[in-house]
């Protein structure tokens, strides 16, 4: 794990997160329902999707004659061919469905794009907008969504669904779009090491643009950790009507909770009246390990670096780090258990990336 005031945590998922989107959703759950005559209702939705399965098949849209080629030459890939003439959508048909996600990543490593049909899991019960702004209870059950199979079966995900629905139960899915959030987690970890002093400075949202490589010749690269915060935070969260007049040009993603940003926008003033007051925004942070205090302009505080060690699962999330490195201006032993804290951005039952880490002694 790199060395990090705020420690990045399962970066990947959290990069890949936007590849997760359906290419295209079923038409029916698996029940084989199709609503008959009885009136049917679109909402929208913010649920955590289980992933149970990979099909046994992987769809790669408009392949060349070379990626064609390669596909076929696999000696997992029992077949392949077009799903429909001319449409220039084809299906591999795989040997064994649970090496799905490896045959997946060696066309990655070929430059093939490709999606596999997802059997996913929707909450037994879950609360559904209309677009009158009313709300209603119905039944989850069993989809199929067809995505990247980025992401272990097992795991869940959170998604913003648009679904069809007779009142009861989930006719189908008609969109959807994976999100994470920004939460605050806390727990207990323990102290394996201590290393050495830093600076730990706070950088005004509206500063963040700094000129990083400068810094980073002055002091080296091993010694400078910086974590920008391209977002904002809403408080209290949006709806998701909201959300839907709240994307500018500015904006690359939003959610009910947040926002990403452009790296190059720091008009605070402008975001804060377009997003109503609603939004808040983040320090950076950047740290420096150096003999005297650096020259900025910025509040710093002078901090000793930890190793810390956390559990695989951390406040009901599941977390994969392992031992990290966290910066505290409180002394602690080798050994010692801690208290910490921190914010993560997470998706249905996983942490994504950890922003900010912070330590305190145990009562």
């Amino acid at each position: 794990m790199n060395k990090s005031l705020i420690v990045k945590v399962l970066v990947v998922f959290l990069a890949l997160l936007f590849l997760m989107e359906p290419l295209a959703m079923s038409v029916r759950n698996w029940s084989g329902n199709d609503g008959g005559d009885a009136t049917i209702y679109t909402g929208t939705a913010n649920v955590n999707v289980s992933i149970y399965s990979y099909g046994a098949f992987l769809y790669i849209q408009a392949p060349s004659e070379v990626q064609i080629s390669q596909i076929s030459g696999n000696p997992e890939v029992l077949s392949l061919e077009e799903v429909e003439e001319g449409s220039g959508f084809y299906r591999a048909t795989l040997r064994d469905s649970a090496k799905n996600m490896e045959i997946y990543n060696g066309f990655k490593n070929l430059g093939i794009n490709s999606f596999a049909m997802a059997q996913i899991g929707l909450p037994d019960e879950y609360s559904i907008e209309l677009a009158n702004e009313t709300k209603m209870e119905i039944q989850g059950g069993y989809q199929q969504m067809m995505m990247e199979p980025l992401i272990e079966t097992g795991r869940k995900v959170s998604y913003m669904l648009a679904v069809e629905t007779d009142g009861i139960i989930t006719y189908r899915i008609i969109d959807a779009k994976s999100y994470y959030s920004n939460v605050e987690l806390s727990g207990e970890g323990t102290i394996v090491g201590a290393n050495t002093s830093a600076y730990a400075f706070m950088i005004p949202w509206e500063n963040r643009d700094l000129v990083i490589e400068e810094i980073i010749e002055e002091y080296g690269e091993e010694n400078v950790v910086y974590e920008r915060k391209d977002y904002v935070v809403f408080e209290p969260p949006l709806s998701s009507t909201e959300t839907m007049f709240m994307k500018t040009e500015y904006v690359t993603y939003i959610s009910e909770g947040s926002a990403s940003l452009l790296e190059n926008f720091t008009n605070k003033t402008l975001a804060d009246q377009d997003f109503g007051g609603r939004a808040t925004f983040p320090d950076s942070t950047l740290r420096i390990i150096a003999e005297e205090v650096p020259d900025l302009e910025f509040e710093y505080e002078q901090v000793k670096t930890y190793n810390l060690e956390l559990p695989n699962t951390f406040d009901g999330y599941l977390l994969e780090a392992g031992e990290i490195e966290v910066a505290s201006n409180l002394d602690f032993d080798e050994g010692e258990t801690a208290l910490v804290s921190f914010n993560a951005t997470v998706t249905g039952d996983m942490v994504l990336g950890v922003m900010e880490v912070y330590l305190n002694k145990m009562n």
